[in-house]
């Protein structure tokens, strides 16, 4: 790998060198061999770091689209082989905004998606070269930047599903919902034949349902998770997750049910009887087997005269019971901590104060 890039900063520092020699900036010229001495002689980080920024340098100074693309080039490698990652990512955005026509694009677009990969598994930069050495010295997280611009060049690369999803994933785990839900619609609508729309499917559909159990006025929310459910059932009959989806998918109704009896309470405690039964109705006629509807039927018994009660059917999909976690009961112990071994003598046993043997070998 470091062989193939000092190959890249040998082939960035000769076109650049080509074309400033061209130009006829000899001093220029003397100045550009000094950097390429600096940079590919130098196996140390610290020689590649100082030589990309000589390579800014020359990009500033120079004067032709060549010798700057070149000079990019070069600092791309420079910063790839001192590990500095999130400047790799900076070099390759100016090379492709600026002079996409020197750019091998595929093969920058799929670097950027690599470094944001690297970011989203724990990669950082040191804040400052000079103390790289103190671990603790870390520049912020930068995924979701790299990732959204590696997406903004490419919606529809073959990387992109994937790449939509890990964004998705990186959402929930901060926390932001709706960026996360955002992310799997993109892979819905973009990439609907991807390997990853299965999944985006059945996790945009229960992060919905999640959604809509804590405030749903309208039930957009709702609907639109029973809408997922269904289409993942349809698609994917056969999968692993399938009864997982139709247990959720029952929940959700049960949940559609609810909010039309809270509606049909509304009204018929505002004296409107007659929107009252049309909403029971509903209840009756969308969701017979949900949780809500023997209580619905019970209303419209009382609300209609020419209701006639029928059977209800069994429920169609089964509801998983809410389960209750118990934590351990406490056992006593006269000590807290035993050595495992006689050569780890430095392993000291611990009264346990509170535990019920010793509290007992105190009573007594």
């Amino acid at each position: 790998m470091i062989g193939k890039l000092k190959k890249l900063l040998l082939a960035g520092v000769a076109g650049m060198l080509f074309a400033l020699y061209g130009a006829g900036a000899e001093d220029i010229y003397q100045e550009g061999l000094k950097l390429y001495k600096s940079a590919a002689d130098s196996n140390d980080a610290g020689g590649f770091y100082d030589a990309a920024g000589k390579f800014d340098e020359s990009f500033l100074m120079a004067e032709t689209a060549a010798v700057r693309a070149n000079s990019l080039l070069a600092q791309i490698a420079a910063y790839r082989m001192c590990g500095l990652h999130y400047r790799e990512f900076q070099a390759i955005e100016k090379l492709l905004a600026r002079f996409p026509e020197y750019a091998d694009c595929d093969a920058m677009i799929k670097r950027e998606f690599e470094i944001a990969e690297m970011f989203r598994t724990g990669t950082r930069e040191p804040s400052f070269w000079a103390l790289r050495w103190i671990p603790w010295l870390q520049d912020v997280d930068r995924t979701e930047e790299i990732y959204k611009a590696a997406l903004t060049r490419a919606p529809f690369s073959p990387l992109a599903p994937a790449a939509h999803m890990r964004l998705a994933l990186f959402y929930e785990f901060d926390g932001k919902t709706s960026e996360s839900l955002g992310e799997l619609r993109k892979i819905l609508r973009n990439h609907p034949d991807s390997p990853e729309s299965k999944y985006a499917s059945l996790a945009l559909a229960n992060g919905l349902f999640e959604l809509s159990r804590y405030g749903d006025g309208d039930s957009r929310l709702v609907n639109e998770a029973v809408a997922e459910f269904r289409d993942f059932i349809q698609r994917y009959p056969d999968a692993a997750e399938i009864e997982f989806a139709r247990n959720k998918m029952a929940q959700a109704r049960d949940i559609q049910a609810v909010r039309l009896c809270e509606i049909a309470e509304f009204y018929r405690k505002n004296g409107r009887s007659e929107a009252s039964e049309r909403y029971l109705a509903q209840v009756m006629s969308k969701f017979p087997d949900s949780s809500s509807a023997r209580d619905a039927e019970r209303e419209l018994i009382k609300l209609s005269e020419n209701y006639l009660p029928g059977d209800f059917p069994e429920r169609s999909e089964p509801r998983l019971p809410d389960l209750r976690s118990y934590s351990l009961p406490d056992n006593g112990s006269s000590i807290l901590i035993s050595p495992l071994d006689p050569k780890h003598h430095y392993l000291r046993p611990v009264p346990d104060l509170k535990g019920e043997l010793s509290a007992g070998k105190d009573a007594e």
